[in-house]
């Protein structure tokens, strides 16, 4: 079972529609979870800053913040948390990369579902294997790699 709630702050040009984010959700599953329960709300520059700053001491706004409960899927094989999307500093990103704005949230999206799986890229070995995990499922979705020209 797949649950997943989608909340917009207000809907702008690039955020993407829920079919989208059920179909990413999907496949960016690296596991056969028993159960997934989430919740991905795209907030203003505000509000990611504050909670950037409660989560993780860090008092920025930032692009994706996971809050990921590896209780629930190392004990019960469920797959939960929050994401939380920042449409401004995505809007920027995408921007200064000259990517589209929904091809940057695609991958924002994916990237904060790789990590409420636990993936993290703290050292080199780490964020290789990560970054390969998203170029390969965005590429499923004809994006290319997000990490070449940045």
């Amino acid at each position: 079972m797949i649950k997943f709630s989608y909340r917009r702050y207000n809907i702008l040009d690039g955020q993407l529609t829920r079919s989208l984010v059920d179909k990413i959700v999907r496949r960016s599953l690296c596991n056969k979870y028993q159960n997934v329960i989430l919740n991905i709300e795209i907030v203003d520059i505000e509000t990611s800053q504050a909670l950037n700053l409660e989560y993780r001491g860090k008092d920025y706004p930032t692009n994706v913040i996971s809050l990921e409960y590896p209780e629930m899927r190392d004990k019960f094989n469920m797959l939960s948390g929050d994401l939380i999307l920042s449409h401004d500093v995505i809007l920027k990103e995408a921007l200064e990369q000259n990517k589209s704005i929904e091809h940057h949230y695609l991958h924002m999206l994916v990237h904060g579902l790789l990590h409420l799986q636990g993936y993290d890229h703290i050292d080199d070995k780490e964020a290789n294997e990560m970054e390969q995990i998203e170029i390969d499922i965005l590429k499923t979705f004809q994006i290319n790699n997000p990490y070449t020209n940045l």
